[in-house]
């Protein structure tokens, strides 16, 4: 396996305190790795210092193979961190036709070709201004701006932010044949619970500046479990019917009525005829499946079983 990113202990302070502390990523070639964390848990952070854009308290990070990585290597990533800058009074292809000589790319039908790619039709938005164009446009102009260069790796700091959920979905469906049809590998933060699962390969979550853990798309599959979810009259009463009566240590409480029960779920009709039958009304219950947001609350929070 090759990777295109490594962190060794990446570690950013400020004074006494640790924004980053002691994170170790490991992103594969060919993965579209999310980044998933709330806000202000250090993801931004994280990929500044990734990209040489911010210092390094202790650590390393090893891009392409290469640790303390050459000005080179950074010709192979394409990013967009934070909001994407642009100027307003002109257009789409002026400004990418702008980046295109700084970065010394000499092919000028690149730019057509890249707007093509995030789904800008370069006849339609002929001639008009950026200062005009909705947040969804500029959020793919940006990421043609990083593209433009064919990089090998995209880094992408929360680029669904601010969009409607037409938006969100078109964003995604482009990230993924980025990945598919061209081979670009991809790392991508997001607060988008919802989001990172429907797009990322492997998932990265971070919390309060620690990593808390790495796992595949498949492994998290694996580790969601299908439960009974049960809504009662009491809680505290129905967990100890479910504990000391049947025998079910494996269960959880959501909220103030329900409780997921992830054991002996086939034997739906037997808990709830011994719910019931010590006065615990039952008014719902149904079968379902974990996700990443319950997997996530759980990693970051903990269980919450009695």
């Amino acid at each position: 396996m090759k990777y295109l990113v490594r962190t060794f202990n990446l570690t950013k302070k400020y004074k006494n305190t640790s924004v980053v502390e002691n994170l170790n990523l490991n992103i594969e070639q060919g993965q579209i790795y999310g980044f998933l964390g709330k806000n202000g848990a250090g993801k931004t952070t994280t990929l500044r210092m990734i990209l040489g854009l911010m210092k390094i308290s202790t650590g390393e990070v090893e891009l392409f193979g290469e640790k303390n990585p050459t000005r080179s290597i950074y010709k192979k990533i394409g990013s967009i961190i934070e909001y994407p800058g642009f100027y307003p009074n002109l257009t789409a292809e002026e400004n990418l036709d702008i980046h295109r000589r700084m970065m010394k790319i000499e092919n000028q039908k690149r730019i057509n070709e890249t707007l093509t790619m995030v789904g800008l039709d370069s006849n339609s938005i002929k001639g008009k201004k950026v200062k005009n164009f909705s947040l969804g446009m500029k959020q793919r102009l940006g990421l043609a701006r990083a593209l433009l260069h064919e990089p090998e790796l995209l880094i992408l700091d929360e680029p669904t932010n601010g969009l409607d959920p037409l938006g969100i979905k078109s964003m995604r469906e482009t990230l993924i044949a980025l990945c598919k049809d061209r081979g670009i590998t991809i790392l991508v933060s997001s607060h988008l619970l919802s989001e990172i699962e429907q797009l990322a390969t492997k998932i990265g979550i971070i919390d309060k500046g620690h990593l808390i853990e790495e796992l595949t798309y498949d492994d998290l599959q694996k580790r969601n479990k299908k439960y009974l979810k049960l809504k009662v009259s009491d809680v505290k009463e129905a967990c100890s019917l479910i504990k000391n009566n049947l025998n079910i240590k494996d269960y959880e409480i959501i909220g103030k009525d329900a409780i997921k029960v992830y054991e002996k779920i086939n034997e739906s009709s037997t808990i709830a005829k011994t719910l019931i039958k010590n006065d615990i009304e039952l008014y719902e219950m149904s079968f379902s499946k974990d996700n990443l947001e319950d997997y996530f609350v759980k990693v970051t929070e903990g269980d919450s079983n009695v």
